[in-house]
């Protein structure tokens, strides 16, 4: 397949591309700093209500409910305790509350990875979704280059930041013929990365592909660079 074509991303270290553009289609609002204190604790029961009384749709949550349930009533009681106007007791409600906004912001990265790009699931947890983005137009990579670093057998590639892009896919192959399953793609998500393993006086080709918010990729121009 030539380059530049849209097509989804088969290759390997696809795991870490996959987690990431799942958790950009389903985001959760972790701002809890709007919040007062009675709202915060009312959302974070009502979360740990949610979570456990569906065991099925989430059976292995981090962090356990018995230790959410805990934060849970160690910033209830330091609110309780802090009404009095103490100060010492003041700095304690604030900490309990951070330790619970804590457990929170964990519970929720749990339910994403189990929700799975699902926002149904993702709601039955009781946590506040975030508003869905507009999709972005992404665009083909552009100023592919290709650098020696001062290591053996390596080469750095690096593009242009293309707006929008939820993940890049940096791709070398030895095969002249470019099958499609010939590309090893290096585990980088970013706009610059380091190939290693290259053999010296081999010839290789590169291309860096831009992964957009639907999983869509757009491949730069394939350029080649012996390894040295």
């Amino acid at each position: 397949m030539p380059p530049g074509h849209l097509t989804k991303p088969g290759v390997s270290n696809y795991l870490t591309i996959k987690t990431k553009l799942l958790m950009a289609l389903v985001r959760m609002n972790n701002d809890y700093r709007k919040y007062s204190d009675p709202d915060l604790l009312e959302k974070a029961r009502y979360i740990h209500q949610q979570v456990s009384s569906r065991a099925t749709m989430f059976p292995t949550p981090t962090p356990a409910m018995l230790a959410f349930k805990d934060g849970i009533d160690e910033f209830s009681a330091a609110v309780t305790a802090a009404g009095t106007g103490d100060r010492i007791l003041g700095g304690q409600k604030r900490a309990t509350r951070a330790a619970l906004v804590t457990l929170m912001q964990q519970l929720g990265y749990y339910v994403l990875m189990t929700a799975n790009g699902d926002k149904l699931i993702a709601e039955e947890s009781g946590f506040t979704l975030a508003k869905e983005s507009t999709n972005v137009t992404i665009y083909k990579p552009t100023d592919l280059k290709l650098e020696y670093t001062s290591q053996i057998g390596e080469v750095q590639t690096s593009v242009k930041p293309v707006k929008g892009a939820a993940a890049y896919l940096h791709q070398y192959t030895s095969d002249p013929t470019l099958k499609e399953e010939s590309w090893v793609t290096m585990n980088c998500t970013s706009a610059r990365c380091k190939i290693t393993g290259l053999t010296p006086g081999t010839m290789y080709y590169f291309r860096v592909g831009v992964v957009g918010s639907k999983e869509q990729v757009l491949y730069s121009d394939v350029q080649s660079k012996i390894g040295a």
